[in-house]
């Protein structure tokens, strides 16, 4: 149980009512047969009607609850105490106590008591996410988050209310790695009324997803979960939709060189909207496919100032290393064999007029190489007077079809068909609210950031976050 001191109390003892209310919520508490259903839902309804005021008021005898409470036994009666002090906090110095009392909770806490309050459990989240914000250090959230998470879903593949925040707290505390091992499990259950979840909370964990594996330059993984937030059912085109229909486009430039087809039931009016109120996105695409550098390096320059505004300029200067790759794809298609010298004269300068070098030719090469991008081998030569000449010999391409890449693939699509199903009954039952697209299209509309300001993951990526 966690200690407490006259420091970490976040709105007082509460008036004498409150007291007397607080020592009749304790009582009921304490005497619940935990054991029992029925006796949790009770308990859960009774819960849900106090205020937070009520929620951070002391006993008549000046004592906190959370002191009194075993949170591996009450889990339910704490969750509701804790999440209410968290929110309390308003200074610095007392986030750090609440940080390690949350995270003792969720490490002890019983995820089946937790089941009967799912819109308590999503203030978990906003707790967390409030104290890392007064204490200006979102790496505190990271810790309890995930292990909430897996005692929510234990294998990672259910959406509950903490995964788009663990997410953008991730992104936030620049751990582009950290939450790996959640994300590289596809969810595959999306259950609304289990984890107080709507279409927001896929959204965004999706599009916060993506923007993680874009730091972490796997694009393959990022372009499936911009296309999951793109394509997810709606009866309405979401900001965040439009946002990741934009890094979409720029991702699939780096990895593939071209723009994919995105799936068949992908809401029609997206694409549509985008094309018609987005064009300097589609000037990109089409100077990006006319191969040409310096046309490229013109628009890119001429829409600078939206790719700033998006923070997706980082992601423009990778199209333009994407282009040499291009080239690179081409030469496989005419030459057996090319020295790295040749090869440095045929492909544009694409940082000012400075050519390219055998040695950048070279580690773009081995970049390719190891992404299978191109089939080639690197050796090296003895010229007609005894100089070392570095080679690239190209090789035909390997077409694997096996029986376990195709089980592999056709899980998948299963997988992807279920949740898009989950995901349309939601949308149908709840539709993403009218003052959330108010909210987000009018910044969108009038040129903020969706979603506050850019956050860095280096000089290359920026990424636009909410945080509020």
């Amino acid at each position: 149980m966690a200690d407490s001191t006259q420091e970490q109390r976040t709105a007082g003892s509460g008036n004498p009512q409150e007291q007397a209310m607080t020592d009749e919520v304790l009582a009921t508490i304490m005497s619940t047969d935990h054991q029992q259903p029925t006796a949790l839902q009770t308990l859960a309804s009774q819960l849900v009607t106090l205020k937070e005021t009520q929620l951070r008021a002391y006993t008549s005898a000046n004592v906190d609850p959370l002191t009194s409470l075993d949170p591996s036994v009450h889990t339910l009666g704490y969750l509701f105490f804790v999440t209410a002090r968290c929110l309390g906090v308003d200074r610095a110095d007392q986030a750090q106590f609440y940080v390690n009392t949350m995270d003792h909770f969720v490490n002890v806490c019983d995820p089946q008591q937790l089941a009967y309050a799912p819109a308590r459990t999503s203030l978990i989240a906003k707790s967390l996410e409030h104290l890392a914000k007064i204490s200006n250090n979102h790496m505190i959230a990271l810790e309890p988050l995930s292990i909430a998470i897996s005692k929510l879903s234990p294998n990672h593949d259910s959406l509950t209310c903490l995964h788009a925040t663990f997410a953008k707290e991730c992104l936030l505390a620049k751990m582009y790695r950290y939450p790996l091992p959640i994300l590289d499990t596809d969810i595959v259950n999306v259950d609304p009324q289990s984890h107080d979840i709507s279409i927001k909370s896929f959204l965004l964990y999706h599009y916060y997803g993506a923007m993680i594996y874009i730091g972490n330059k796997n694009f393959e993984r990022a372009i499936e979960f911009l296309v999951l937030t793109i394509s997810a059912p709606s009866h309405a085109v979401s900001a965040i939709q439009i946002e990741a229909y934009k890094k979409f486009i720029l991702t699939s430039l780096i990895h593939y060189g071209y723009i994919p087809p995105l799936p068949k039931y992908t809401y029609h009016m997206i694409e549509k909207t985008f094309k018609a109120k987005h064009q300097p996105y589609m000037s990109i695409v089409d100077a990006f496919e006319s191969k040409g550098v310096e046309r490229f390096k013109s628009v890119i320059e001429t829409n600078r100032e939206v790719l700033n505004a998006d923070a997706n300029m980082g992601l423009a200067k990778q199209c333009l290393q994407a282009l040499s790759r291009e080239t690179i794809k081409r030469l496989t298609n005419v030459y057996v064999t090319l020295s790295l010298r040749e090869m440095a004269t045929m492909l544009e300068p694409i940082e000012g007029d400075r050519p390219y070098t055998e040695h950048d030719v070279e580690r773009l090469l081995v970049e390719m190489i190891e992404k299978e991008q191109i089939h080639a081998k690197l050796s090296i030569t003895q010229g007609e007077h005894g100089e070392q000449i570095k080679m690239v010999n190209f090789e035909e391409e390997q077409v694997q079809d096996t029986a376990e890449t195709t089980n592999d693939l056709e899980k998948r699509i299963f997988d992807a068909a279920a949740v898009g199903k989950q995901i349309s009954i939601m949308d149908k039952a709840e539709g993403l609210t009218k003052d959330f697209q108010t909210k987000y299209m009018n910044i969108s509309m009038h040129g903020g950031e969706p979603f506050g300001g850019p956050v860095g993951f280096d000089e290359e990526m920026e990424v636009p976050l909410d945080e509020d």
